[in-house]
């Protein structure tokens, strides 16, 4: 006698749980891409950038009576690139509208990461601003050992050339260390985590590890920078009809989301350093390097 085993029931799959931390809680998002954009890239002037303010005495015994003038303001420049995913799956038993939900949980589940990934890298794009692999960088080496120490050191640094708050980048192994630092809170609102000095974290899972023009760091220690405030601004979500993107010699869906985006910091005032990962810093943790 033959046993009929009932197929399974698919039902709806249950929401993912919360977006983890990263570079979408330090950024600002000031609004969405504009075709201009999309079509030759973005430049504004980096009005805010530099300590130029000094004192002056009016007085003729003054050694320099003239009121001296800094340069002019210098002016950022970004690309835009394309971020994209696919979803393949044969059309037996799945509609269009299966497809084009799945491509886009898909897509968003991964955006964060990718956004991270150019900013660190650039991505091989020419005029993507990026940390690790030619944006000039200017190296911080702290007097003690250990990630406050660190830490400190690349604020100070920054401080010097910079006015406001910025954003620390750094990838989320080296979270702990700076957690158990005391440096890590949620001043500031918007679920941001912020230095008690204000700059923001940005622990990026896209992120690498690697140092100004790709340095590799020392072993137990990865590479942090430290920017001015970074904006991202990206398209809307492009979803082509499934239908219309279908391998009908095969019977396959060919799913894409896809959207443009562009990240920049507010001038080139970044610096680096390294970051050691053991939490704490112990006697026989490595030392930081020169």
């Amino acid at each position: 006698m033959a046993v009929i085993v009932p197929s399974q029931q698919e039902i709806q799959g249950p929401e993912p749980g919360r977006r983890r931390y990263g570079i979408f809680d330090a950024a600002v998002r000031p609004g969405p891409l504009g075709n201009g954009v999309i079509a030759s890239g973005l430049t504004f002037a980096a009005e805010d950038c530099g300590i130029s303010v000094v004192p002056y005495d009016p007085t003729c015994a003054a050694p320099h009576p003239e009121k001296p003038f800094a340069p002019g303001t210098a002016f950022v420049e970004s690309n835009p690139y394309w971020l994209l995913t696919t979803y393949q799956c044969g059309t037996l038993g799945t509609t269009a509208d299966d497809v084009r939900r799945r491509v886009r949980k898909r897509y968003d589940a991964g955006v964060q990461w990718a956004v991270e990934q150019q900013i660190w890298t650039g991505g091989g794009i020419t005029g993507v601003p990026n940390l690790s692999a030619t944006a000039p960088a200017n190296i911080v080496v702290p007097a003690a050992p250990g990630a406050g120490a660190a830490i400190s050191a690349l604020e100070q640094a920054f401080h010097d050339q910079h006015g406001y708050t910025g954003v620390i980048h750094v990838n989320s192994t080296a979270q702990a260390a700076v957690q158990y630092a005391g440096l890590v809170g949620s001043q500031g609102g918007a679920g941001t985590m912020r230095t008690p000095l204000g700059n923001a974290w940005s622990f990026g899972s896209g992120y690498g590890v690697s140092g100004p023009a790709g340095e590799a760091p020392d072993a137990g220690f990865v590479w942090a920078f430290i920017t001015p405030q970074v904006y991202l601004w990206e398209t809307a979500v492009n979803q082509p009809d499934p239908v219309q993107t279908l391998d009908r010699t095969f019977n396959q869906w060919m799913a894409v989301a896809e959207s443009v985006w562009a990240h920049a910091w507010v001038c080139d005032t970044v610096f680096a350093v390294q970051v050691p990962v053991a939490a704490p810093a112990v006697a026989t943790a490595p030392a930081v390097p020169a």
